[in-house]
């Protein structure tokens, strides 16, 4: 789903592959929806687990390993061309 003012997506993680970075424009909030996982925040390790949810201001650094079926909700919303990869 998107409109003017968020986005919705499902994202399934299945490998490790994805860069550290983060968003210049939206914040985002993760809803996990199934599996269990990590989340690499500013460096940190975080263990995530269905049921659980995390945020992301724009500008934080951020990457979820595999094992996560997630639902994102962003705002503004999610424009792949103003996420910063750092790695």
């Amino acid at each position: 789903m998107r409109n003017e003012n968020l986005s919705v997506a499902k994202i399934r993680k299945i490998g490790d592959d994805i860069k550290l970075g983060s968003d210049s424009e939206s914040d985002v909030i993760y809803y996990v929806l199934e599996g269990e996982g990590y989340a690499v925040v500013e460096g940190k390790k975080i263990l995530l687990k269905k049921g659980d949810c995390i945020s992301y201001s724009k500008g934080v650094e951020y990457k979820h390993l595999n094992g996560l079926t997630l639902l994102a909700i962003s705002f503004p919303p999610f424009d792949r061309n103003k996420r910063v990869y750092s790695e």
